[in-house]
């Protein structure tokens, strides 16, 4: 068993950790992880431009010259496709397909509300009836609100379901718990004396 040691950048910060030519790569990330404080699932490692593979060895994984040298270097990135708590880096998961049944009903009220609205214009251009006209142009205005309505909840059920803004929402939220808690301990503190 050889020494060697993989070279970890993430946000700028190269951090270095000692391991075997024999471990696997998933144990050697998993090292990184515990030792900057992070969930190994949140993060991406990417080796000569592609994503690590886990179950290689060192040895396994690492090209001719960086085996030769006993030396890897891995670029770390967030894992911006998941969503996961920043606090504890649990996994967050959604069902992803009851929101594309959702998504999928919204776009279908849409494509019928748009199909009345034109059925409506053209019955009007026909009609010759004012009263039923007045009505129709009634009913179509209707109809346009309706429309905007339904493309102001897809917006937001597409907002809802971005990721970064629920990341920024988690970050926020552990922002606010840490300052409480800050004031906590400070009062403690204060009534201790």
């Amino acid at each position: 068993m050889s020494g060697a040691s993989v070279a970890f950048t993430f946000e700028g910060i190269k951090v270095k950790i000692q391991c075997s030519t024999n471990d696997l790569m998933k144990d050697i990330c998993q090292k990184y992880a515990n030792k900057i404080g992070r969930n190994v699932n949140s993060l991406v490692f990417l080796y000569g431009g592609s994503n690590l593979n886990f179950q290689l060895s060192f040895k396994e994984h690492a090209n001719i010259i960086d085996r030769e040298r006993n030396e890897m270097s891995i670029l770390v990135y967030k894992n911006e496709n998941d969503l996961t708590c920043t606090k504890c880096g649990e996994k967050i998961n959604l069902n992803t397909e009851k929101i594309n049944d959702i998504r999928t009903s919204i776009k279908n009220i849409g494509d019928t509300v748009r199909g009345i609205k034109i059925m409506i214009d053209n019955i009007i251009k026909i009609s010759l009836v004012d009263i039923v006209n007045i009505q129709l142009k009634n009913v179509n205005i209707i109809f346009n609100n309706l429309n905007e309505d339904i493309k102001k909840l897809n917006e937001k059920f597409n907002d809802l379901f971005n990721v970064n803004n629920i990341n920024k929402e988690l970050n926020l939220n552990n922002y606010i718990i840490a300052k409480i808690k800050i004031k906590d301990e400070d009062i403690n503190k204060n009534i201790r004396i």
